[in-house]
C-alpha cells in the first residue's frame, strides 16, 4: 500500500509543480510542491486560505466554475488559468483537478507552471469579458487544429443585443456580465483558453470534436443565469450558436485550422449584410464545405500551374520608355485575381503560388531578351522560412539574368517578423534583384516597412495617388514620400494613372515612374522592348552577400 502511494505520489510530481487538496468549498486543507516557486508564497501559508484567493482576479470568475464542474462532473481538463503573485504579477499555469470516490467531501488540484516559451508573449484579449481577441482566438484555432489530439471543432455564438444591454446596465453589472459570459465561453474551450470575442455580440469557441450537444444546452444555461443576474430580463437576449466540424473534411489537421479560422473571419465579415442567425448553421456548414473544395482546387491550380500571367508596363514619366512589366496572375473562370489571394494567404497556399509565379516569369524572362519583370511577394511568403529557402534555390542560378527580375512586396497580408524578412530582401538585393515595396499608402505598415527594408523602389497605392488630385493632405504626403524616398535613395512609382493629368500629377509631385491604364493595360504577350539592354537600378546601401 505505501509503495502504490509514493508511485502515485511521484507520478503527480511528475506531472505538476503543486498539488492541492482542498474541501468542497474549496478551502484548500494541504499543500504540497513548489508553492515559493509558483505563487511566491511558502507551502505552509495556503492552509486555510480559499482556492480562488490564489487565482489572479481576472480570472477568478473562470476559477469559481472550474471548482463547480470538478464538484459536478469528478473532473476537469487541464485548462490554462492566471494565478496571482504577490508583487501584483501573475502566472499562467495548467490548473487541473478532480474528486475520489472515496472522499467525495475533497476535491484534488495540480498546478502545472507553463513553460517561459509558451508565456512570454500573453495573447491579447478583450477587456470586458478576458477572451481573446479575434485574431488571437484564430491563432490559437489554427495551433490547435494541428495539436495532434484529434479534431477541432468551432463554435459561434450570436448573442444578439448584449452590447446595448450592458451599456444600459449600472457599470459594476455590466462588468460582472461580461465577465461571468467569457469564463462561461472558457470553460468549455480547449484548454481553457481558446474562446474569443469575434464582435461585440459574436463569439467564438475552439471544442474538441464529439462534444455532444449537452454542452451547448449547458452554455445556454450558463448564459441566462448571468442575465438574470445582472437584471437582463428573459427573453431579451437569447443565445443562438452554431457548429463547424472540419473532423470529417479530408483536410490536413494544419490545413482544417486555416479553414477554422477563415470561417471564423467571414462569420465576421457576414454581420449586417442580409446575416440571419437562422440560417447560422446551414450557411456556415455550406461555407465550410465551399472552403474545403476551394482551397483542394486552388492547390490543383497552383501545382498543375492552371494560372496565366498578363504583363503591364511601368514606364519613366520623362520619357515613357517602358523602364519593366509587372507581372500579374490571372486565374481559370475569370476569379478576381485579388480575393483569390487574400484566400491563398488566408489558408496557407500563398508560398506555393507565389514560387509557380516566380518560376513562371523567369520562363518568360528567358524568352524575352530584354525584358525586365517584377513579380509580387506576399509578405507571408517572405516571413515563411520554407519560402525563402526554394526561392533563394531558384534564383542562385540566375545569373545575369536576375538583374531583369524584380520583387515587390505587398501589404495585402501584414509582416509580422520584420527582422527575417528584411535580411532575406537584402540578401535579394545583394544578388542583384531589384526589390519594391508595393502598395504604399494602403496600409499602417508601410512607414515601418521603409524603416526596416532596404528597397530600390516605393509604389504609391493608385486610390492614395487619385486622391491627390483634389486632396491637399494627399499632395502634401505624396510629395514628403517623394523627397524621403530621393534622400534613402529610392525610387518612386505611381500606380493607376489613367490620364495626362494624372501623368501631370505625378510627375509634379516628385514621381519618377508610372503605371496604370495611359501607358497600358495588362497583355498577355511581352512587346520587344527598344532596347536589349537591362533596366539600370539605382542601387542603396545595405546589400548583403549570403543568406542564411
Amino acid at each position: 500500500m505505501r509503495l502504490e502511494r509514493d508511485r502515485h505520489v511521484a507520478f503527480a510530481f511528475a506531472a505538476a509543480d503543486l498539488l492541492i487538496e482542498a474541501g468542497i468549498d474549496g478551502r484548500i486543507i494541504a499543500a504540497s510542491g513548489a508553492a515559493q516557486a509558483v505563487l511566491g508564497l511558502g507551502v505552509d501559508t495556503l492552509p486555510g486560505q480559499s482556492v480562488l484567493d490564489i487565482v489572479a482576479i481576472p480570472d477568478r470568475r473562470l476559477g469559481h466554475r472550474h471548482l463547480g464542474q470538478i464538484r459536478r462532473l469528478g473532473r476537469i481538463d487541464p485548462s490554462v488559468m492566471r494565478l496571482a503573485r504577490p508583487e501584483g504579477a501573475s502566472v499562467r499555469v495548467l490548473f487541473g483537478g478532480c474528486r475520489l470516490p472515496s472522499t467525495m467531501d475533497r476535491v484534488f488540484l495540480s498546478v502545472t507552471v507553463l513553460p517561459a516559451t509558451l508565456t512570454a508573449t500573453e495573447p491579447p484579449r478583450d477587456v470586458a469579458t478576458g477572451l481573446l481577441t479575434r485574431e488571437a482566438l484564430q491563432d490559437v484555432a489554427s495551433r490547435t487544429a494541428a495539436d495532434g489530439f484529434g479534431g477541432r471543432q468551432l463554435q459561434l455564438m450570436q448573442l444578439d443585443g448584449l452590447s446595448g444591454a450592458a451599456r444600459q446596465l449600472p457599470p459594476d453589472r455590466a462588468a460582472t456580465l461580461m465577465e461571468e459570459i467569457g469564463a462561461a465561453l472558457r470553460i468549455l474551450s480547449v484548454g481553457g483558453d481558446s474562446a474569443g470575442r469575434l464582435t461585440e455580440d459574436a463569439f467564438g469557441i475552439v471544442t474538441k470534436a464529439g462534444d455532444d450537444q449537452g454542452h451547448d444546452a449547458a452554455l445556454v444555461a450558463d448564459i441566462s443565469e448571468a442575465l438574470r443576474a445582472a437584471g437582463v430580463s428573459d427573453g431579451r437576449i437569447g443565445p443562438r450558436m452554431a457548429r463547424i466540424d472540419l473532423s470529417q473534411s479530408g483536410l490536413s489537421d494544419g490545413d482544417a485550422g486555416l479553414a477554422l479560422t477563415y470561417a471564423m473571419s467571414s462569420f465576421v465579415a457576414s454581420q449586417g449584410n442580409g446575416f440571419t442567425i437562422h440560417s447560422l448553421q446551414d450557411g456556415l456548414s455550406a461555407a465550410v464545405k465551399a472552403t474545403v473544395n476551394r482551397f483542394a482546387e486552388t492547390r490543383r491550380i497552383i501545382a498543375a500551374g492552371e494560372f496565366d500571367l498578363v504583363y503591364q508596363p511601368v514606364v519613366g514619366l520623362s520619357g515613357r520608355a517602358v523602364h519593366h512589366h509587372e507581372a500579374l496572375s490571372r486565374f481559370p473562370g475569370n476569379a478576381n485575381t485579388f480575393e483569390t489571394i487574400v484566400f491563398s494567404e488566408d489558408m496557407g497556399l500563398v508560398a506555393e503560388l507565389d514560387l509557380a509565379v516566380c518560376r513562371r516569369a523567369i520562363e518568360a524572362l528567358d524568352e524575352n531578351p530584354g525584358v525586365t519583370l517584377a513579380v509580387n511577394l506576399s509578405g507571408r511568403s517572405v516571413q515563411n522560412d520554407a519560402f525563402r529557402t526554394s526561392l533563394a534555390a531558384l534564383v542562385k542560378p540566375l545569373g545575369e539574368l536576375r538583374r531583369r527580375l524584380l520583387f515587390e512586396l505587398t501589404e495585402s497580408a501584414a509582416v509580422d517578423n520584420l527582422e527575417d524578412a528584411a535580411t532575406f530582401l537584402r540578401w535579394l538585393r545583394g544578388l542583384g534583384h531589384a526589390v519594391c515595396l508595393d502598395d504604399f499608402g494602403a496600409g499602417a505598415a508601410a512607414y515601418s516597412y521603409l524603416r526596416r527594408f532596404d528597397v530600390d523602389f516605393v509604389k504609391i497605392d493608385g486610390p492614395f495617388l487619385q486622391a491627390a488630385a483634389n486632396g491637399t493632405r494627399e499632395r502634401a504626403l505624396i510629395r514628403s514620400i517623394c523627397v524621403l524616398c530621393r534622400e534613402i535613395g529610392s525610387q518612386v512609382i505611381g500606380e493607376m494613372i489613367e490620364d495626362e493629368a494624372g501623368a501631370a500629377l505625378a510627375t509634379t509631385l516628385g514621381i519618377g515612374y508610372g503605371q496604370g491604364w495611359l501607358f497600358g493595360k495588362p497583355v498577355e504577350r511581352l512587346s520587344k522592348p527598344a532596347s536589349t539592354r537591362s533596366a539600370t537600378v539605382r542601387r542603396r546601401t545595405g546589400e548583403v552577400e549570403t543568406w542564411q
